[in-house]
């Protein structure tokens, strides 16, 4: 796939966690949902339909 035809999603912290269910997230004609491991300022693609995200920030802090 070209970068025109899969461009890249970005995604901010406060839309965590990360998961694809298809390029246009159709339910009737996706793919399973699957949540993906992002890296903080990351990029990364879903193994089912090759769509790609990147991560603008830093990931949440969680309190122990």
């Amino acid at each position: 796939m070209t970068t025109r035809d899969n461009p890249v999603i970005t995604i901010q912290p406060d839309e965590l966690p990360l998961h694809c269910s298809g390029p246009k997230h159709e339910a009737w004609n996706g793919h399973p949902r699957v949540f993906l491991p992002i890296q903080a300022n990351g990029d990364i693609e879903c193994p089912y339909c090759g769509a790609r995200y990147h991560l603008d920030g830093d990931l949440p802090h969680h309190h122990s």
